[in-house]
């Protein structure tokens, strides 16, 4: 560090040429192990050729973006100058950096080098974080440390040196108290209970195409010719293989994803490591945590298991895995946890009352939420079968068998839907979609709250609550629907920063 306390200009690592141009040619990763498994076909050296050069060009672009790229800190400011033919300067303010989350995917450890995603104030507004993909390990802990001085705010005129936060060899958070870190046993059962079966199902599916553009035609000719054999034992089976097979896929990405997962508190932020192959590490400011998220799944609730989830303001989320506290825990550990981990929002879920919806609203429930939309769905087949020549139009009725399950998970909706306002002015709200979401947080963190009528609400003197926190990712939004109208404009005043009543017209405030 130049002086003692700034970093003077650098480069990324070289690897940054190789990683750049893997990324890109991540689109034509299908397209070309088609090409191999198939063996080529006349007219397609060209292809070939063409698809060589055009590789050349990119590796000698990526390499001269590497050669202007600059990145150094100066002047109480990051700044990060990039840019071939049109330069692009950058200044971040370290007083304006709220995290710097570390990753670590297996080629960039190939490599001996990881990366830094420096998060802003400004959440995930296009150009608002800094991503550094390819720093050697002893650069990403001293550029770690020197922005972690300026957050805290170091005065430059003390010429203080700042010692690393945490070293990032091996991306394990060691800084700080281990709050939790998720077993082996833990991972597994997470896996088996997620909700990546689903996909994994579509992974699979797509995984027959592809071999039915490798497998030689003779092959599938002669399952043909014994298909008209299967017997009904022999269908089970093949679909209790691909069940398996997805549910073993479905574990094995969750054990890839969240393994090695550890939970710590360093003062006020929070340190949430994971990976097995892409190894992340991520920092959570506490006092910019908005509300917390614990949902249950329909495999989980059973067994008294949930993900807990945060919504951070001016930070943003851009996966799935970004703003997990914890990936699977009991939901009476849930309070302890959010508690040891520093956060205004330890609500005891068991132990808290909330207020239902009022009886009147079961059957819109029933209605709108299960049956309806198969109504619609059986109106638009019917309408289908009857412009489609040999295709009966009462096929389309087929969707309403599945009426009754679905006015069924309705009242169930109704029934898991409620709120509470606690002594200590913590707002909790309980709702269903697939699964059940309880969100926590507190009037002072409400961005916006609004209620809303509509005509056929007006008629039974129902109203929606709908209510939003700031939030770097998508979520931050929730909502309860169908509650007494009264009891709306009360909370709605209620959850106002001076405890003021609402208006009654259903205007945001």
């Amino acid at each position: 560090m130049a002086d003692g306390f700034d970093v003077p200009p650098r480069r990324q690592h070289p690897a940054w040429i190789v990683l750049s141009v893997v990324r890109s040619l991540r689109a034509f990763a299908l397209p070309l192990v088609i090409l191999l498994f198939t063996g080529g076909r006349e007219g397609e050296a060209w292809f070939l050729a063409v698809g060589g050069g055009l590789a050349a060009v990119g590796v000698a672009s990526r390499a001269l973006a590497w050669w202007q790229f600059r990145y150094e800190v100066t002047g109480g400011e990051l700044r990060v100058r990039s840019g071939v033919l049109a330069r692009q300067e950058r200044f971040v303010p370290l007083e304006r950096i709220q995290a710097v989350d570390v990753g670590e995917t297996p080629l960039q450890r190939v490599f001996g080098v990881v990366g830094l995603k420096i998060e802003t104030a400004a959440g995930g507004a296009a150009g608002s974080d800094v991503t550094l993909e390819a720093l050697t390990r002893a650069d990403a802990d001293a550029l770690r440390a020197r922005l972690g001085a300026g957050r805290r705010g170091v005065a430059a005129a003390s010429g203080a040196v700042a010692q690393p936060e945490a070293a990032v060899t091996g991306l394990r958070a060691d800084g700080g108290e281990l709050l939790r870190r998720l077993s082996m046993g833990e991972l597994v059962a997470a896996g088996a209970t997620s909700g990546r079966i689903g996909p994994a199902l579509a992974v699979i599916s797509f995984g027959f195409q592809l071999v039915d553009d490798v497998v030689p035609d003779w092959f599938w000719e002669r399952v043909a010719m014994e298909g008209p054999g299967l017997s009904l034992r022999g269908i089970v089976t093949a679909a209790a293989i691909i069940a398996t097979a997805a549910w073993l896929l479905a574990v094995g990405s969750t054990v890839l994803t969240y393994g090695g997962f550890e939970l710590r508190r360093d003062g006020d932020r929070l340190q949430v490591s994971y990976g097995l192959l892409d190894r992340r590490r991520s920092t959570i400011p506490s006092g910019r945590v908005q509300a917390v998220t614990v949902a249950e799944g329909l495999l989980r609730q059973p067994f008294g298991r949930a993900t807990v989830r945060v919504e951070s303001a001016g930070y943003g989320k851009d996966t799935a895995e970004s703003g997990i506290l914890f990936p699977f825990l009991r939901r009476a550990e849930v309070s302890e946890l959010l508690r040891r981990a520093g956060l205004d929002f330890a609500v005891p879920l068991d132990a808290t009352p909330l207020a239902p919806l009022p009886d009147r609203a079961r059957r819109r429930y029933a209605v709108q939420r299960g049956a309806l939309s198969l109504v619609w769905l059986a109106g638009v087949l019917v309408a289908v079968a009857a412009v489609v020549p040999r295709a009966p139009w009462w096929w389309g009725l087929a969707p309403l068998a599945l009426v009754p399950f679905a006015a069924l998970y309705g009242v169930l909706c109704f029934r898991d839907s409620g709120w509470a306002l606690d002594e200590a002015g913590r707002f909790v709200v309980r709702g269903r979609a697939v699964a059940r979401v309880t969100t926590i947080t507190a009037p002072r963190r409400l961005q916006r709250r609004e209620v809303v009528r509509g005509p056929l609400q007006r008629r039974a003197h129902l109203a929606t609550l709908r209510a939003a926190v700031a939030s770097g990712g998508g979520g931050g939004h929730f909502a309860l629907v169908h509650l007494d109208e009264g009891e709306a404009f009360g909370l709605l005043g209620r959850l106002g920063p001076d405890g003021r009543r609402g208006t009654g017209d259903g205007r945001r405030t």
